[in-house]
């Protein structure tokens, strides 16, 4: 019995914190795809598809509470590299947020959770292949901004940010 939940914990432990870099065809044209998709807890937190000729990367973002807020098509995602360098991408769809609540031991919280979308230049996403991720800026549900820094990002997904353009480097 000891042998089984210590396999059982271990094979959630990995579909929990998982990543995965692949390349695969579309069944109905034929064009290549390639992808990276980063899950933490079952949830999608970090995505990189390349096809039809454009890159995109999508990450989950969260905020405590209720929000019912669209952050606008075209609304700027702040990039910056370790080399100084500042990339600037623009959201490609408008964004609605989604509440969930979740039960802790006392009570129920409420969350926000919405998926920030952009386009990716090859040339950018070289130098996120290159530099590691320092700063992160993007909209919130406020209609401010949020920023993670260097230390919120490397306890975040910074590794992530960089093997997923690694991948799309590697797989195109």
């Amino acid at each position: 019995m000891k042998t089984f939940l210590l396999l059982f914990t271990l094979l959630i432990g990995i579909d929990s914190f998982s990543q995965k870099c692949e390349k695969t065809i579309d069944p109905f044209t034929n064009e290549s795809i390639a992808s990276f998709e980063w899950r933490q807890r079952g949830f999608r937190n970090l995505y990189f598809e390349s096809s039809k000729g454009l890159i995109y990367f999508q990450f989950r973002a969260g905020e405590m509470g209720n929000f019912e807020y669209t952050i606008p098509k075209d609304s700027e995602v702040l990039i910056k590299l370790e080399n100084g360098e500042v990339i600037k991408l623009l959201t490609s769809d408008d964004v609605r947020s989604s509440s969930s609540t979740t039960s802790t031991g006392g009570g129920n919280v409420v969350f926000s959770t919405y998926y920030v979308k952009a386009f990716v230049s090859q040339k950018h996403l070289e130098q996120m292949a290159k530099f590691r991720i320092t700063d992160l800026r993007y909209p919130d549900l406020n209609g401010g901004v949020k920023q993670y820094d260097n230390k919120e990002l490397r306890n975040k997904f910074e590794k992530f940010l960089m093997e997923g353009a690694q991948c799309m480097m590697n797989n195109k």
